[in-house]
């Protein structure tokens, strides 16, 4: 049960990840459009390294513990198309199809926790209305 509350933190940490990297794209194009220092200083390619990298950390170990706990292969299906996609932003680097891959991915990659955290509360009766056989 422990092992699974870890499970959930770490998707709900990864969900939150991925919803400050689609706040940070929005504000980049925004800032960009109305401030160009502003809006250079958030597009520097260290932001998208380091977001990247947290997300290739955190999901391997989150989405990785839930196929091992769960054998459900869906979520991790997902999260690599996500950061597939993500990866796809970094290298492009420019412009509307960076932005356009990067949500995308990012969009997958938090489908694939919640997914991966619901799998867990399923499994263990946790969600309201289902009984754990």
């Amino acid at each position: 049960m422990e092992r699974e509350r870890s499970i959930d933190r770490l998707d709900r940490m990864a969900i939150g990840l991925s919803s400050l990297c689609l706040v940070h794209c929005i504000a980049t194009v925004l800032l960009a459009a109305t401030l160009a220092s502003a809006g250079a200083a958030l597009a520097n390619p260290r932001w998208h390294e380091a977001g990247f990298t947290l997300a290739i950390l955190i999901g391997g170990v989150a989405l990785g513990r839930g196929y091992l706990a769960h054998r459900d292969w869906r979520p991790l299906l997902l999260g690599g198309a996500g950061l597939a996609l993500m990866a796809v932003g970094l290298i492009r680097a420019e412009g509307l199809p960076e932005i356009a891959s990067t949500m995308a991915g990012v969009v997958l990659l938090a489908f694939a926790h919640r997914l991966n955290a619901r799998r867990g509360a399923h499994r263990h009766g946790l969600v309201a209305g289902h009984r754990h056989a």
